[in-house]
């Protein structure tokens, strides 16, 4: 009897669910188990995703650790060591003997057919190294002023071309170089200079061995330049001197901190793992962002009576087991089913038929279902 009064009080505002909707009702189930599966499909490629992040985080740490060694501070001791030396060679003449003649001596300019010059070089290093060098010898022309010592004309030749040179996993290097310098060529070019401009000039040829270490490896070489040799021109008789500072120093070089490449095979591993673990991580970041669908107007209004009914709702996962029910009746206002809880003391019951399309808010009292569903196409048509 009492039930039959309820039924009455809602005629007017509600409706006797149809065969057709008892169909749809029993198909929820369908729904229910399509978006479970959906779920365990996202859980799936989520986990997968996880996975393989660690594992390719893994990979490229691993391949890169290995790839390369961290140097610790270390001190290099080197030593320079210099000599420098030459012969005046002597054109045919009815009073020297010898071919040459050696140094710290006096020369006859018109005797002197040729001066070759040794630059004798010695760099030594405390432990085997693999260093690069580059040297040339050059021959400067110079002519100035006698008074006030300016310059008025200098000009470079190159007396030996640049030569690249290198230590391989020795501890020591040695350049001994013998150049020979043509004095008539540049005599002529100093005196030539003097009677065209009618000037009276110093002259003189400066000879030395610029050597440099290639690289950025730190070490502090000396100025080569100290290494020289000067050749008066345009005179009777000639004083070679060498304005040479013999070079024998110790140097300590440190070395920071660093790393050294020693495995080029794992680098490229390294750096392959590092871009499949880029292109998974892209992959789960899209993943994730699919969850953060925007709310909608339907997902708005079913939130709202679940927040403000709290208390009043059940929600439960599966959907009414269609079975036992033999009268729904749908009511058109979540109000109207108030009601119907008010006068029946039962729970209202929330299930999600489908995520962010339907959701239906029902009370089951034995044989019948009082069923307000809420539909997000509904929301679309109010627009």
């Amino acid at each position: 009897m009492g039930n039959k009064v309820i039924k009455d009080n809602y005629q007017d505002d509600s409706r006797i669910i149809t065969d057709d909707d008892l169909a749809a009702l029993k198909s929820s189930k369908s729904s229910s188990r399509k978006s479970r599966e959906k779920n365990s499909n996202f859980n799936k490629k989520y986990f997968l995703c996880a996975f393989l992040i660690v594992l390719f985080s893994f990979l490229t740490a691993f391949f890169i650790k290995r790839s390369y060694v961290i140097l610790s501070e270390e001190n290099i001791t080197y030593q320079e060591n210099s000599n420098l030396d030459y012969k005046v060679y002597l054109k045919k003449n009815d009073f020297y003997e010898e071919d040459y003649l050696g140094k710290n001596m006096v020369y006859v300019a018109s005797l002197i057919d040729r001066i070759d010059v040794n630059f004798n070089y010695l760099f030594s290093i405390d432990k085997n190294s693999n260093i690069d060098f580059e040297y040339d010898v050059i021959g400067k022309l110079v002519i100035s002023d006698n008074n006030k010592g300016s310059s008025f004309f200098e000009k470079e030749y190159v007396l030996l071309e640049k030569v690249n040179d290198s230590m391989t996993s020795d501890g020591f290097h040695q350049i001994n170089k013998n150049v020979s310098i043509d004095y008539a060529k540049y005599n002529n070019l100093a005196n030539q200079f003097r009677s065209r401009y009618g000037i009276d000039a110093n002259c003189k040829l400066i000879v030395y061995l610029n050597i440099h270490e290639k690289g950025t490896s730190g070490f502090n070489l000396s100025n080569t330049s100290n290494m020289s040799l000067s050749i008066p021109l345009s005179e009777r008789a000639v004083n070679i001197t060498m304005d040479y500072n013999e070079v024998n120093k110790t140097s300590k070089l440190v070395r920071d901190k660093g790393f050294e490449i020693t495995n080029y095979l794992f680098i490229c591993f390294g750096v392959l793992s590092g871009l499949i673990l880029i292109f998974v991580l892209i992959k789960f970041i899209k993943l994730i962002l699919s969850l953060r669908i925007k709310k909608t107007r339907f997902d708005k209004y079913v939130n709202k009576l679940l927040r403000e009914y709290d208390r009043l709702i059940v929600e439960t996962p599966t959907a009414p087991a269609t079975s036992e029910i033999k009268n729904i009746v749908e009511v058109l206002k979540f109000e109207e089913l108030l009601d119907v809880r008010d006068n029946l003391k039962l729970p209202i019951k929330y299930y999600v038929v489908s995520e962010h399309e339907e959701s239906w808010f029902y009370i089951n009292h034995e044989e019948e279902l009082y069923l307000f569903r809420v539909k997000n196409e509904d929301f679309k048509k109010d627009r």
